[in-house]
């Protein structure tokens, strides 16, 4: 806690987490070949959408490469910081049990009213 500051509770979480629409692709790794990208099928979100809901979320890299012998390219990529949304879905989850409680609680009271 000392070396933070600005500490808040978590704004509407699970609101934010249902806008995220996790996806399952594979990269392009023949046009890309220089990025190194793995192959096969992956599971994640796309960049852009990810940055409407979480801006700061979201940024870009530069890759170097070697296009020809003595010739580097730079690649932009976006990235996402998919460590930061951990508490983000941690606090949608206590959101969610917060709900699922009052609910059991309201069924056992209906329950209770029923069988009088």
């Amino acid at each position: 806690r000392s070396i933070k500051k600005n500490i808040t509770a978590i704004d509407q979480p699970l609101q934010k987490i249902i806008q995220l629409e996790p996806k399952q692709f594979e990269y392009n790794t023949t046009s890309f070949k220089h990025l190194k990208l793995n192959k096969g099928q992956q599971f994640g979100f796309i960049a852009d959408d990810v940055g409407v809901v979480f801006p700061h979320l979201v940024s870009e890299k530069s890759i170097s490469y070697r296009y020809g012998k003595n010739v580097y390219r730079n690649a932009t990529i976006k990235t996402i910081d998919e460590t930061s949304l951990i508490p983000v879905l941690v606090a949608s989850i206590k959101e969610q049990q917060a709900e699922i409680e009052k609910l059991r609680t309201e069924i056992a009271a209906l329950q209770k009213q029923m069988s009088r």
